[in-house]
């Protein structure tokens, strides 16, 4: 093997991991931040119809504090507090004995398929990312180091060592950028119930 093919195949790939790693970064904080705008968004959708059938508390006081609560929730962009009012919304729901079935649209399909899907969703696109960014660092340290090392891989008495090096490389550069087409296509086709806007079925009648 010619040195200085080892040399820049070991000096391409942290370049062409970083870029694919910085690119990965910048639309994976614009993706979490539009699914977060989601949550915000049925706060406020819950908020505009406080008051009606369902949308409030049976203690008026309690009522009052809640409404209270998820404005300024709401003002300050927290997703616990917003989750927190809406799941004590839709337990009063169930508490009344209804269901999905009987409220298609009501707040319980809202937590449970709306604002808890989209956040699961957000959890998991928040994991593959630190495991991408993890195997990234790795993948770039090794090469990096492989690199340092070069002239005394090519002139190491086992012939071999230099194609265990080249191999243990590359091995890592092409499971990385796996897992990095992965969670672009992660973060691309699947979509939120807010974003295919499916309806659930109603009752006939």
């Amino acid at each position: 093997m010619n040195p200085n093919t080892l040399y820049y195949t070991l000096s391409a790939m942290p370049q062409v991991i970083g870029a694919i790693g910085a690119i990965l970064a910048t639309f994976t904080f614009f993706r979490i931040a539009n699914l977060r705008e989601y949550l915000v968004g049925d706060g406020k959708s819950v908020l505009n119809r406080w008051d009606e059938t369902g949308y409030c508390f049976p203690d008026p006081q309690e009522n009052l504090r809640q409404k209270k609560r998820l404005i300024d929730a709401i003002a300050r962009r927290s997703i616990p507090e917003i989750k927190n009012v809406i799941f004590r919304l839709q337990e009063i729901e169930k508490k009344e004995g209804f269901t999905k079935k009987d409220r298609p649209t009501g707040l319980q399909y809202v937590y449970e398929d709306r604002f808890c899907g989209t956040e699961r969703h957000i959890i998991n696109l928040r994991r593959w990312i630190l495991f991408v960014v993890a195997l990234t660092f790795v993948t770039i340290i090794v090469s990096i180091v492989s690199l340092a090392l070069t002239d005394n891989i090519i002139s190491a008495t086992s012939s071999d060592l230099k194609y265990w090096v080249l191999g243990l490389n590359v091995f890592l550069f092409i499971v990385s950028l796996i897992c990095s087409f992965y969670l672009m296509l992660l973060g691309f086709s699947e979509k939120t119930v807010h974003e295919t806007d499916r309806q659930p079925h109603k009752k006939p009648g």
